[in-house]
């Protein structure tokens, strides 16, 4: 009887992840809840020893938890102890990655996919409402209508988004759902080019390749594909995109004001001022870095070494990167833990191979996203990243053992 219960809690914990994959795009409300009940259900279903053993044999959990753990080791060097325990419970979203990973059954898994990309789809039809001008929602307007997260989050889960279906469309057999699923495809890429994520756009470059690359043998068809591909979506975009031409403009004009004035206080000049801030910032405490809480403390001193014009760097909370902000403030030893983290999520195994390939283009996607942005301390990343981490490291587990909970 108390077996049966357990498994009815692990069908109840595969029902909220589902929920939770539907909820992640269209509310943060719902995410937080869905959070704390999977928590609490996983804890009181118990079976820890098995547990133990999962999340033992998971190299990428090893390192995650290891990385939280230096983290915690770091905060004697933190000028501000309550700060720095602040910014380390931020990390609770991390949390569900181990309930995934240990209570996902391969029945469950289609469920979850289907579930996230409808909600992207109700996302998708807000924000064409938004650039239509149809109707308004919270603060979203004409020139950045992404409804429910931050544009460059949402350019990011775009892309993805495309790729899920660009890769349903090649291994699907029934031609009605391949029809759905490249108009489906179709409608994502124009949303992601009238937005101005330009990172989403970027990675849509580099992800083109990628899947090209593993889905046709003939790699110079593959590379001429993904460049058809890219050069007609960038041609329409821009002729036919009212957002996407001033984007473009503006990083034109930014790059141009960093090589003939040395001025990065444009388009995209600021970040590349952050993160060279943020290099001489690691440079100078390559071990342990600076600290929770301290890395922006001297970046105007380290700005004024250059002769270039920034910014007040007092306006910014970290260098929007997380491989400069980790290095800078943790140190080599926190910037290992998060290279060892990517790396063992891509060395995943996988039997299947659409989620070998969706696995690389979601790992692929967040390391150049963490690129330009701080993607392992702010809300909508991190639960990006906890879902798909755990959805994958849950299918490399059931792909490689009949073992389940």
């Amino acid at each position: 009887m108390k077996n049966l219960f357990k498994k009815e809690i692990n069908t109840y914990l595969n029902y909220l992840i589902i929920a939770y994959a539907f909820s992640f795009p269209i509310s943060k409300a719902a995410v937080n809840i869905l959070e704390v009940l999977m928590l609490l259900l996983w804890i009181y279903q118990g079976e820890w020893k098995h547990k133990y053993e999962l999340l033992k044999a998971q190299r990428f959990m090893l390192f995650l938890g290891a990385f939280i753990v230096y983290m915690v080791i770091s905060i004697p060097w933190a000028s501000d102890t309550v700060f720095a325990l602040k910014y380390i419970a931020k990390y609770h979203h991390f949390l569900v990655i181990s309930v995934i990973y240990t209570t996902l059954e391969r029945k469950y898994i289609n469920y979850v996919f289907v579930a996230f990309v409808a909600s992207v789809f109700i996302s998708e039809i807000i924000s064409y409402g938004i650039y239509f001008n149809l109707f308004t929602y919270k603060h979203a307007t004409h020139e950045f209508p992404t409804p429910f997260m931050h544009h460059i989050t949402y350019s990011v889960v775009l892309v993805f988004t495309s790729m899920i279906l660009l890769t349903n469309f090649v291994h699907q057999k029934k031609l009605g759902y391949k029809i759905f699923e490249i108009l489906f495809f179709s409608t994502i890429i124009a949303n992601l080019f009238i937005n101005g994520g330009r990172t989403g756009q970027v990675i849509f470059i580099v992800i083109m390749f990628v899947v090209s690359l593993m889905h046709i043998k003939h790699k110079l068809k593959a590379i001429l594909s993904a460049s058809a591909v890219i050069f007609i979506t960038f041609f329409l975009a821009y002729n036919f995109s009212s957002n996407f031409p001033v984007r473009v403009n503006q990083f034109e004009q930014g790059i141009s004001k960093i090589i003939h004035n040395d001025d990065y206080t444009g388009q995209g000049g600021m970040r590349a001022a952050l993160w060279i801030v943020g290099s001489e910032v690691f440079l100078d405490n390559p071990i342990v870095g600076t600290g929770i809480g301290n890395v922006m403390k001297d970046a105007n001193h380290y700005a004024s070494l250059h002769s270039f014009k920034t910014k007040d760097m007092n306006e910014f909370a970290d260098y929007h990167n997380v491989f400069v902000n980790v290095a800078a403030q943790l140190g080599i030893i926190g910037l290992s833990f998060i290279l060892l983290i990517f790396y063992s999520l891509l060395k995943l195994p996988f039997k299947t191979k659409k989620y070998k390939v969706l696995n690389i283009v979601f790992v692929i996607s967040f390391i150049l996203f963490s690129c330009t942005h701080n993607t392992v301390h702010l809300m909508f990343p991190m639960v990006f990243f906890a879902l798909f981490t755990g959805i994958f490291s849950a299918i490399s587990r059931i792909e490689s053992s009949k073992v389940t909970i």
